[in-house]
């Protein structure tokens, strides 16, 4: 199973290699981030200090994509887009992480619990 920081390396370097493409926004990467937005606020990142922060970033970079879009600066809007993204995939990695770490904990306390039951 990769680290947490394996993970956060190919969300910095699938949001870099994006940003590298520098493709106009379409339909498609607005709705593509709003999914990766939705994916995050639906495992509860809102509820993790620190996907909670990548979260808000990637609402907020989200809106100044669309913004820019209205007023065709599609360039950078690309830009804003794929980072928006990319804040979102990673809020969504550090609440998965955080349910990780607090099932392992639960596991871990009922073996625990079982150990010392069985004595």
């Amino acid at each position: 199973m990769p680290s947490i920081g394996q993970m956060i390396g190919c969300v910095a370097l699938g949001g870099f290699l994006s940003a590298c493409a520098s493709t106009p926004p379409t339909t498609e990467k607005v709705a593509s981030t709003s999914a990766s937005i939705r994916a995050a606020q639906e495992v509860g990142a809102q509820s993790v200090p620190e996907a909670s922060y990548y979260l808000q970033l990637s609402l907020e970079e989200s809106e100044q994509g669309r913004n820019l879009i209205a007023k065709g600066d599609k360039e950078r809007a690309a830009s804003i887009l794929t980072r928006a993204q990319a804040d979102a995939e990673l809020a969504l990695a550090l609440a998965r992480e955080d349910q990780m770490r607090h099932d392992a904990q639960m596991a871990i306390d009922n073996a625990q619990a079982l150990s010392r039951s069985s004595q």
